[in-house]
């Protein structure tokens, strides 16, 4: 990458984002030497503050010195820069949005905060270029024919990668040194997929031919890109419609202009199969970024796209972020997923932040969906996206069948606790034809919760308002929330009976359950127990694939992204679970689970069926899924909204408080709503376009030794409710030996 060196006036003062929780930037002196030494927009450096040494990001020449003693940039701590200029805006926009300092933003998102190893260098062999007529010189021995002749077609080349090819042929390289055909360079090493074992890639040259509606929606995209301005479409399409190859083709259009691509999955096992697609398609010039990779490894991703060596980034939310400076399409793909916000730390939405990122590059920004959010679904109605559909499949069978299986009618037989008679039935056929099934429950464990069945004691996280779960094969009750466990107790602290109940149902007394059932099929099951990382769930679907098991048993990490031909059956085992979370979005996330995980039947030649188990057939959510009618759902579901005044129709805030001690906390809880309530009455506009709900306990009251209150505001606008957070921020401090925090969530995926 050519690194261009501002002037040394103008490079004298710089402003510099520290990893400190302030509300403004800092502006340091950059002596020459640091100049010379590569100091540019991006770099990491090493700065004074007070009597403290902080890493922090330059984000640019200023001519403004700040008042007081002005102090020297002291080191540049990576040759490399972290991002361009073209990225400033979007971190300023994000830090000001989310309402967070914009150099511990910088410090969360961007990979190697830290001092970060300075890249590994390798040697390469560079042919000088072919003889005079292609010919070989005289009185070369065999080995440095066929290395030159190798070179000569393959272009420069690692010396590690010749060894394997050429074993014993450094001294041949060294003689074609010395005679002038070839050149022995020291360069990076970034480590590229080949250097990641977690990532397996066989070749596919496959064309696929596009269908008149896939044409339509690239033809769409094709024009936005070639617009050169924002362009934001919402491409629906039910599953197996050929979604990925609508917006593979895109990429393809957007590279040949030589614009960049960025892709974004809301799970790190699907960075593998998308990224595997694009590497197929594309070859090398693909960089991975998610956060189940190494530091190391994410910062020579990071590096590569920063030097050029990658058009590509295919990634989880994080990905948003990379340093991609020409982008001709950015890619959310299943836009709908909760797991595009971030939870802790920085709270951004990265859909919301690959939008923005579209506009200010004038890119192409494709959201993608089989169930889109029915706040993406408004948008695209009123005209600010623009609608992209596909209702029918590309794969030879339609969509699958899908049968609600009213529970309430399912008591009789006891020895079927867990999988009912019709679905048992069912499971019973696939095994006999020799397919294969999925089996969905969205709650990992053995059982939900154990109760004392005298008193009625149900057993609870010491440091979370929750009930445990039982793990069976651990024989352990676990926190899903902060991991604390116990022993399961044989009598009730409480009233000493050993009558110790265990209620409810996991995926693990599922996997049981089945194992039980059909003793002879191979079940696996895959959950955050079992498959705890990226790596461990790509073998479980791997093997899947392969056809080495018949049923999978699994959470959510089954429902989406994933292709199994032979999987004719799904089976939905409590469908009423996340229906009746005190969530006012509950009905969408049931909507979109269901109808992600029906999509995985009968993608391949047999016929799809989906059994879903319920004890409420006839709520228009389970209708609507049945039917597979989204249209009928998502006017049902804006009316509701509408009426309740939740998004798209208000912007949501919820101001958090937590300590070790609840008084405390609900003490500065209701002064703070005090706060909020005085600034909103004292002007017009905000009187008029904002309230504010609360204070009140959060649904986890307690979590990981933390007490939680919360405030929830409704806006009518981004703008009024951007001004009273502001107001809040400059009007709190924690009181003295309170260790109350604050935290701000903007446009909260949860308010639980």
């Amino acid at each position: 990458m050519a690194i261009t060196e501002p002037s040394a006036q103008a490079s004298a003062l710089w402003e510099v984002a520290v990893a400190l929780p302030l509300a403004h930037t800092l502006t340091y002196r950059a002596p020459p030497r640091l100049t010379a030494a590569g100091a540019q927009v991006g770099s990491l450096v090493r700065v004074p503050v007070g009597r403290r040494q902080v890493t922090g990001y330059l984000l640019g020449p200023t001519c403004e010195p700040p008042p007081g003693t002005l102090r020297d940039i002291r080191e540049v701590l990576d040759p490399i820069p972290r991002f361009g200029p073209e990225l400033v805006p979007l971190f300023r926009w994000v830090a000001d949005y989310y309402q967070y300092p914009l150099g511990e933003a910088l410090s969360f998102i961007i990979p190697g905060g830290a001092p970060a190893a300075s890249p590994r260098r390798e040697l390469w062999a560079c042919p000088v270029g072919a003889p005079e007529g292609d010919q070989l010189p005289l009185r070369l021995g065999v080995k440095s024919r066929a290395l030159l002749t190798y070179l000569q077609e393959a272009g420069p080349t690692p010396v590690k990668d010749l060894k394997l090819r050429f074993p014993g042929c450094y001294d041949s390289l060294r003689r074609l040194a010395a005679r002038g055909l070839i050149g022995l360079e020291d360069r990076t090493r970034l480590r590229t997929y080949e250097d990641d074992t977690s990532i397996a890639l066989t070749k596919n040259t496959e064309n696929l031919t596009l269908v008149p509606d896939q044409e339509q929606a690239l033809a769409s995209i094709v024009a936005g890109i070639d617009g050169g301005e924002f362009t934001p479409f919402l491409l629906h399409g039910v599953t197996a419609s050929g979604k990925t190859e609508v917006y593979l083709n895109a990429a393809a259009h957007a590279l040949a202009r030589g614009r960049q691509v960025l892709v974004l999955v809301p799970e790190i096992a699907l960075t593998h199969p998308v990224g595997r697609a694009f590497r197929q398609r594309f070859g090398s010039r693909v960089a991975l970024l998610h956060s189940g990779l190494s530091e190391a490894f994410r910062v020579d991703q990071w590096r590569r796209i920063m030097v050029g060596e990658v058009d590509i980034v295919v990634g989880a939310r994080s990905a948003v972020f990379a340093p991609l400076p020409r982008l001709g399409v950015v890619v959310v793909d299943e836009e709908h997923d909760p797991s595009y916000k971030q939870e802790g730390g920085l709270l951004y939405q990265a859909r919301d932040v690959a939008l923005y990122r579209g506009k200010l590059t004038g890119a192409a920004v494709v959201l993608v969906s089989a169930t889109p959010q029915v706040t993406s679904c408004y948008s695209a109605r009123e005209g600010k996206y623009r609608y992209l559909k596909l209702d029918r499949r590309v794969t030879p069978q339609d969509l699958p069948d899908i049968r609600l299986v009213d529970m309430r009618t399912q008591r009789g037989d006891k020895s079927l606790k867990v999988i009912s008679r019709p679905l048992l039935t069912a499971l019973s056929e696939v095994l006999r034809r020799g397919e294969q099934a999925l089996l969905f429950l969205n709650r990992r464990g053995y059982s939900r919760a154990v109760f004392c069945l005298f008193c009625g004691q149900v057993f609870q996280c010491r440091h979370c308002s929750v009930a445990l779960t039982h793990h069976q094969h651990q024989d352990r009750l676990v926190c899903h929330y902060c991991g604390y466990t116990e022993a399961v107790p044989e009598h009730c602290p409480l009233c000493q009976s050993s009558a110790i109940k265990r209620y409810g149902v996991g995926t693990e007394k599922v996997e049981s359950e089945v194992s039980r059932l059909f003793p002879t099929a191979r079940v696996a099951r895959l959950d955050r127990d079992t498959a705890p990382n990226s790596g461990r769930a790509l073998k479980v679907l791997q093997a899947f694939a392969a056809g080495d098991l018949d049923f999978l048993v699994g959470t959510q990490m089954i429902t989406k992204g994933h292709h199994f031909p032979q999987v004719t059956l799904v089976g939905v085992i409590a469908a009423d679970l996340s229906l009746f979370f005190p969530e006012y979005h509950a009905g969408e996330r049931t909507f979109q689970l269901l109808s992600q995980v029906a999509g995985r039947a009968g993608r391949g030649a047999a016929k799809g069926a989906v059994l879903i188990q319920t004890y409420q057939p006839d709520h228009y959510v389970f209708q609507t899924v049945q039917s597979q009618d989204y249209e009928t759902f998502c006017q049902r579901e804006l009316a509701i909204r509408r009426q309740l005044g939740y998004p798209p129709f208000t912007r949501l805030a919820l101001v958090r408080l937590s300590g070790p001690i609840e008084e405390p906390v609900a003490r500065e809880a209701r002064r703070l709503a005090a706060i909020l309530e005085n600034l909103r009455t004292r002007d017009q506009d905000l009187r008029s376009r904002v309230r504010v709900l609360g204070p009140a306990p959060a649904g986890l009251t307690r979590l990981q030794g933390r007490f939680r209150w919360q405030i929830l505001i409704k806006s009518c606008g981004r703008a009024p409710l951007a001004h009273l957070l502001q107001h809040l921020r400059r009007a709190w401090t924690p009181p003295p030996r309170s260790r109350l925090s604050l935290t701000l969530d903007i446009d909260p995926s949860t308010l639980f």
